[in-house]
């Protein structure tokens, strides 16, 4: 890297936080799950203005400018892969702004800030933003991948709760632009806010958000439900829509029996759950409502619904008023399955109708081409999501990397045959890029490249390009 273009960094954002690629903290460049990466710089701009500086900047020295937020995106778009090129820029001191309007029940935000730290400052509002995830992203991050999580049935993803962005753009580079007014409705022209918003830091830097909010829930009430049978869960599911508690469902998710047990491994387990006998697959089910317990009480309700599929024999278990338990177990799959082996990790969307028929027939094609690799899927049933993880033991050794996309192919040549999305919310990024080219429409890359070009024709931002390659 060049002096001269440290210097005029230090210039735009201070000394202290222009970092030489040599000197880049392991931290920025190794990714959440595997692998990582090298930087020519790291710049940490503490304002929209300095971020869009630097933009300018690079776009002048001919580099490209990597943003990233909390790093805790899994398809590498925060990574940056190149020590002559790429140049990092992390958004974790952008916190200049955080204006909230009670009234509205909005709140303007730096991409800086990171989920947690948000809902902690609107707890005693008695609001929050309700996108429910396993990690701690940023706000950029979250925008840049349009994350939905465990509470998508009920509340919507990221892109259903962003109302305007302030973004940079890499053309003209630098340029600061305001895309929407923040308001609930607002029909004045293109929603280009939303064109941003999940296209993997590589259409626009985003610098400010302004979020749709809402009232946190007075109670809520979990249960974990062993079903009859596979055959019951959907049947199960359709009912639980349809009753009278529907629209107070907030999560409806799915936990095939070995996520159960790695979940177990790092939760504990004296044999309680389920008197031992885990289910094939088990469901958990969450009731919220901002009305007190004294006007509608959810585990009556749920107790209620629950006697009745007993009765029809569709459950046959069920752990009822331990929501903290529940949701650990929940929340602790991924950390058990990495104590295994090697996660193989397929973040899919699916026709709700072909949910099961998929993990059949792609757990049958994986135990005729892959019978080491292990299935322990688990997700956002509710929703059609679902994290089709797989693990490679350790005592198998390393998987080859033209046998591990050959993998992907295989898995995502069955997803694609049922009508389904190879990227439910991770987003596309560096690792899916070639999936994403093989499986689009040549007419769809055509568009896509054209607006990319028009966005960002130097490719200066971002490491996604979004066109035939």
């Amino acid at each position: 890297m060049q002096q001269g273009f440290l210097d005029a960094a230090a210039a735009i954002c201070g000394a202290a936080h222009v970092v030489p690629g040599t000197q880049v903290e392991p931290r920025y460049l190794e990714a959440a799950r595997y692998g990582s990466g090298q930087a020519a710089a790291l710049l940490r701009p503490a304002t929209s203005a300095e971020a869009a500086a630097l933009l300018a900047l690079c776009a002048a020295s001919d580099l490209i400018l990597v943003p990233q937020g909390a790093h805790t995106g899994l398809v590498l778009a925060g990574t940056p892969r190149d020590a002559g090129r790429q140049v990092l820029l992390s958004t974790e001191r952008m916190r200049e702004c955080f204006e909230l309007d009670l009234l509205d029940r909005t709140l303007r935000v730096s991409a800086g800030f990171k989920l947690s730290e948000i809902n902690e400052r609107l707890a005693p509002h008695g609001l929050w933003f309700p996108i429910d995830l396993s990690a701690d992203p940023s706000i950029g991050g979250m925008l840049a991948h349009n994350t939905g999580g465990t509470r998508m049935l009920r509340y919507g993803d990221v892109r259903a709760n962003t109302l305007a962005l302030q973004v940079a753009l890499a053309e003209p580079a630098g340029q600061l632009l305001q895309l929407g007014r923040g308001l609930q409705k607002d029909n004045a022209g293109l929603a280009l806010q939303h064109l941003m918003i999940g296209s993997s830091g590589s259409l626009a830097l985003v610098c400010e958000a302004t979020l749709k909010l809402h009232p946190l829930p007075l109670q809520q009430a979990a249960v974990l439900v062993a079903p009859g049978s596979l055959e019951a869960v959907m049947p199960l599911y359709q009912r639980a829509m349809a009753a009278e508690f529907c629209g107070l469902i907030s999560a409806f998710e799915g936990l095939s029996r070995p996520a159960l047990q790695a979940a177990l491994h790092v939760c504990g387990d004296p044999g309680r759950l389920f008197d031992g006998q885990l289910p094939e697959y088990a469901l958990l089910i969450e009731l919220s409502s901002e009305l007190p317990a004294a006007v509608l009480d959810l585990n009556a309700l749920l107790q209620q619904w629950l006697e009745g599929e007993f009765e029809a024999g569709s459950v046959v278990d069920a752990v009822l008023g331990a929501e903290e338990t529940i949701w650990a177990l929940r929340h602790s799959v991924s950390e058990g399955l990495r104590e295994q082996g090697k996660v193989i990790g397929f973040d899919i969307s699916l026709p709700r109708r072909h949910f099961m028929r998929f993990r059949a027939e792609a757990a049958a094609w994986l135990a005729q081409a892959f019978p080491a690799a292990r299935v322990a899927d688990f997700g956002h049933l509710g929703d059609g999501g679902l994290h089709f993880n797989l693990v490679w033991p350790k005592s198998e050794g390393t998987l080859p990397n033209d046998e591990l996309e050959r993998l992907r192919a295989g898995v995502y040549a069955v997803v694609a045959s049922l009508g389904g999305s190879f990227s439910a919310e991770h987003g596309v990024g560096p690792s899916l890029l070639q999936h994403y080219r093989e499986r689009s429409d040549p007419a769809v890359l055509r568009l896509a490249g054209a607006i990319q070009t028009v966005l960002n024709p130097q490719s200066a931002l971002g490491l996604t390009n979004f066109g035939p390659g």
